[in-house]
């Protein structure tokens, strides 16, 4: 009987945690050089995407939680082979398209790796390969990797599912009736919204990125109540999960909850994994999504330009941060709440089935939340600096939201 599987378990144990031992992950790592234990270590870092999958876990998470704690190199193994199984699995075809975007983010970010390894004879020994390096220490490095990926991995919880996971795919994916294309009113207005909102990222002139930011939440809110009112009661609940990175995490996570409040969908955070997961309406949380990204582009941004920031120095900087960002997170949520009542109460009177629609919606999302955290409990906010405060609350108060 093989001592190859017993190996990987030991080596995996070995690589993090509280278990954690460098020498015993050498020692393994060597052992498995000298033996031929790729094709079963490939086996075994598949298998393990797929236990992952099917206790609740999607693809972009397995990178985050890999990225945020590991080298460069495991995070390149990470997405490399999650993109093997994903065509082991011929997810192009058969998975949701929200899973689908998820590997199509995986390429763009990990471009090196995009192009997928032709596994001959198995995919570490053509992943090897394909580095350039198959010398005994690269073979050696590479196994480090492979069992802290195991290592990392097989210690994640279950979690919530969101959407089928992949025993439950069908063969092929079914084709969606109706609109679909580039030329669909859905995709004119979402690129619309998102190049509205690119613009506003990337000037340098606060008033420009005030006048975009207006514009694009004008949009938002309109095409959110159209695509209320043409459900005709219909209503469909949706999960994403969103990563934050750090520094400042949790204020980020903040902000992602005030955006989606003010956008009727539901957040809560994991502060283990720095992930946030959104329940709402399809396009109320595509549009929670993308107005958090252009507000953080933009609350980074004039923190570093503030002045008090810049007068701070180590500890006293990374305070003046946490409380800029959190004071910054409240007062859009104010002010993002107050322009989205103004636009139901306009859109409210040239339509009267649109409050009886939006109760009922607020209901569903209500009841998915509960379903998917039945023991959800609010956080209690830090302690914060108070001059960052005040620098967050002014620097939300000149982002003008409102028309």
């Amino acid at each position: 009987m093989s001592e190859i599987p017993g190996l990987l378990r030991r080596g995996a144990d070995a690589s993090v945690g509280k278990t954690k031992s460098q020498r015993v992950a050498d020692d393994v790592a060597d052992r498995l050089v000298s033996m031929d234990a790729t094709e079963l270590g490939s086996r075994a870092l598949t298998n393990m995407i797929e236990t992952m999958y099917e206790n609740g876990w999607q693809p972009m998470d397995l990178v985050h939680v890999v990225r945020r704690q590991h080298t460069v190199a495991v995070a390149d193994l990470a997405a490399a082979v999650l993109l093997h199984q994903a065509d082991l699995a011929d997810a192009d075809s058969r998975a949701p398209q929200d899973w689908v975007d998820q590997m199509s983010t995986i390429c763009e970010q990990f471009p090196k790796v995009a192009a997928r390894v032709e596994a001959t004879p198995d995919f570490l020994t053509a992943y090897l390969t394909s580095s350039g390096k198959t010398d005994y220490i690269a073979a050696s490095d590479q196994w480090l990797d492979v069992l802290t990926l195991l290592g990392r991995w097989q210690t994640l919880p279950r979690w919530p599912q969101l959407g089928p996971k992949p025993s439950q795919w069908p063969r092929t994916r079914p084709t969606v009736t109706g609109v679909s294309g580039s030329d669909s009113p859905n995709t004119k207005m979402l690129s619309k919204i998102r190049g509205l909102l690119a613009k506003a990222d990337a000037t340098d002139f606060e008033e420009e990125a005030e006048t975009l930011t207006a514009k694009a939440q004008e949009l938002m809110t309109r095409y959110s109540i159209d695509t209320m009112l043409l459900s005709q009661g219909h209503i469909d609940i949706h999960g994403r999960r969103v990563h934050v990175d750090g520094p400042h995490a949790p204020a980020k996570a903040q902000l992602l909850h005030v955006v989606g409040t003010a956008n009727r969908v539901k957040a809560i955070w994991d502060p283990e994994f720095a992930v946030a997961t959104l329940v709402g309406a399809p396009v109320d949380v595509e549009q929670t999504e993308l107005l958090f990204t252009s507000l953080l582009v933009q609350a980074t941004r004039a923190l570093g330009h503030s002045p008090q920031a810049k007068k701070r120095k180590k500890a006293g900087s990374a305070a003046f941060g946490k409380a800029f960002l959190y004071a910054y997170a409240v007062r859009i949520g104010d002010r993002l709440t107050d322009a989205d009542a103004n636009a139901l109460e306009e859109a409210s009177h040239e339509s009267g089935d649109l409050l009886p629609i939006l109760a009922a919606q607020t209901v569903a999302v209500e009841a998915e939340f509960d379903r998917l955290f039945p023991t959800a409990k609010p956080m209690r906010g830090p302690r914060l600096d108070a001059e960052g405060w005040d620098s967050g609350q002014a620097a939300a108060d000149r982002a003008d939201l409102s028309r």
